[in-house]
């Protein structure tokens, strides 16, 4: 299906709105503030303005979102509007030690964000595991027209939500001793950030004959999730903010990071409610079993209508769980892929380390923050920003030229089912399938690959991308299950070191004074020192034989 002449015409009117937008100003106090979201359990968690959860933002496209982020917490934070390439402006990436040092307590940074895409984006902390303790919202940015045609447009920010805070979990999964780290701890569903086991405490309202967008937002730090309605179809028409020609379905799966739009047409008439699921599919931890937990609320066309097709256990459930491919899906904006200059093969795998601590790593090379960040080093180097030993070791550094075309070959070796993110670029889903070489198992792109920013590769499976180095930065390439990042799962692209100090060397001065207040350099190779002395480099710890 060929995008229509509506659909034409409105690139072009958002062609001319990026630049004629307006300015969103948004004055952000970011503090700690207590919340029951099901509740069952109160805890405290990370709000805006002395509120939790911190209000959704709606944007156009062409607008300047400006977020004046003052610090109250005890610690640095940072905030990334996941999805955004950031086109000349990586600073405003909100990756600590890499596009910044972080918003040291007590002081401001203002992320001035051009809004250059359209679609179902959000915005999370991005500092160690601040996602978790709710520092997360919708962001949407609206075109100038549609292409799909309904009646009413509802987000619903799905999210797998701990009873303890993101310290107390990372302490345990990070801990030496294995029976620490398998106790069991499972999340709650949240919707919107209501959750719990009263069915009534979530609904979704329709009246018959209209047709809803449902915008699903994974805003998990962990889990999938699958979602469906009783006796209700859907109809995919986004990914991770990239429209798509109409794929039927009644269920779909989401990992952590991932965003879907479906139209949904309700029933012609308000005679019986129905139940929708959003249920949880966990297998974060090592040695505890993939678990699934089962979460339902109402979708209401009247108050007083009875519940149709509704047992706990499922039995009579019209949902088949037979999820859409994403390498199926037909983009509306079709561009060819591009070829293969680099080809970057990742194998990914958990092990126990030599510090007793189970890590996870690409090519065995387990992830740690480099001291100076990485954008800060690409600036302050000259030519030796060319070289990746610059950035440390355990940053996992790839050197870009300037449009090299980039193909990563992630090879999921491990138990756990992962969602790759990549800053700054859309990737082009070009294959994926069982690791085991069938070639029943595998599923290969048409001629116009669907694009999207985040790619779930499950257990033993292997999926391959594609982009091409059109945006000069350092751009974060990282297991979104938050802890799997923390466990050592990420790596960073440095794209176009010329670039970079061509199009980023004016960096914001708020910048600066943070790293400053935070006792970070804002010169130098990754340890502070001076060009090629990575003196003191660490390379450990190291993967244990017979784990």
């Amino acid at each position: 299906m060929l995008p229509s002449i509506a659909y034409i015409l409105a690139v072009v009117l958002s062609i001319a709105a990026v630049s004629s937008g307006k300015r969103v100003e948004l004055d952000w106090d970011i503090t700690y503030v207590q919340a029951n979201p099901d509740g069952l359990n109160e805890r405290r968690v990370i709000g805006i303005n002395g509120k939790w959860p911190p209000p959704v933002i709606n944007v156009d496209l062409g607008d300047t979102l400006a977020i004046k982020a003052t610090n109250r917490l005890d610690v640095g934070t940072t905030l990334h509007a996941h999805g955004f390439h950031q086109n000349g402006t990586n600073y405003y990436d909100g990756v600590p030690r890499h596009t910044e040092c972080g918003i040291a307590p007590n002081k401001t940074f203002t992320y001035n964000i051009q809004v250059t895409q359209s679609g179902t984006f959000w915005l999370h902390g991005h500092y160690s595991a601040q996602l978790v303790d709710g520092l997360r919202t919708p962001l949407i940015s609206h075109p100038p027209q549609e292409h799909y045609t309904y009646d009413e447009d509802l987000v619903l920010m799905l999210e797998a939500w701990y009873h303890r805070d993101s310290e107390a979990i990372y302490d345990q999964l990070l801990s030496t001793s294995q029976e620490i780290r398998d106790a069991p701890f499972l999340p709650v569903m949240l919707i919107n950030s209501v959750g719990g086991p009263d069915l009534n405490r979530t609904k979704i309202r329709m009246e018959p004959g209209k047709t809803y967008r449902l915008r699903l937002i994974n805003a998990s730090p962990t889990g999938m999730v699958r979602f469906g309605i009783e006796q209700h179809t859907m109809r995919i028409i986004e990914i991770d903010s990239i429209g798509t020609e109409v794929k039927e379905t009644n269920s779909i799966q989401l990992s952590a990071g991932q965003r879907t739009s479906v139209l949904v047409t309700a029933k012609d008439t308000a005679d019986h409610n129905y139940i929708f699921h959003a249920d949880i599919f966990t297998d974060m931890q090592q040695g505890i079993a993939r678990a699934t937990l089962p979460y339902e609320g109402i979708v209401e066309y009247a108050a007083a209508a009875p519940l149709l097709n509704y047992t706990r256990d499922g039995t009579n459930s019209t949902v088949d769980w037979q999820f859409t491919q994403d390498v199926d899906l037909v983009p509306l904006v079709k561009i060819a892929p591009p070829g293969v200059n680099k080809w970057v093969p990742l194998e990914i795998a958990t092990s126990i380390y030599t510090d007793r601590r189970e890590h996870m790593a690409f090519n065995n090379r387990t992830y740690a923050m480099p001291l100076v960040p990485s954008l800060l080093t690409a600036l302050s180097t000259g030519m030796q920003a060319y070289f990746p030993d610059v950035y440390g070791f355990k940053t996992y550094p790839v050197v870009l030229d300037p449009n090299e075309d980039i193909e990563i070959a992630l090879f999921n070796k491990d138990v756990s089912s992962h969602p790759f993110h990549l800053h700054g670029h859309d990737i082009f889903v070009m294959a994926r399938g069982k690791l085991a070489n069938a070639p029943t198992n595998q599923f290969t792109a048409g001629p116009f690959p669907v694009r999207r920013d985040t790619i779930t590769v499950p257990p033993k499976e292997f999926a391959i991308i594609r982009f091409r180095a059109d945006n000069p930065g350092v751009w974060i390439f990282h297991c979104h299950m938050q802890y799997h990042m923390e466990q050592g799962l990420a790596m960073v692209f440095v794209e176009s070191p010329h670039g970079i100090n061509f199009n980023l060397k004016n960096v914001p001065r708020d910048l600066l004074s943070n790293c400053d207040a935070m006792g970070i350099p804002t010169t130098g190779n990754a340890l502070g020192k001076i060009g090629l002395d990575m003196s003191g480099d660490a390379r450990g710890p190291y993967p244990l034989t017979g784990f």
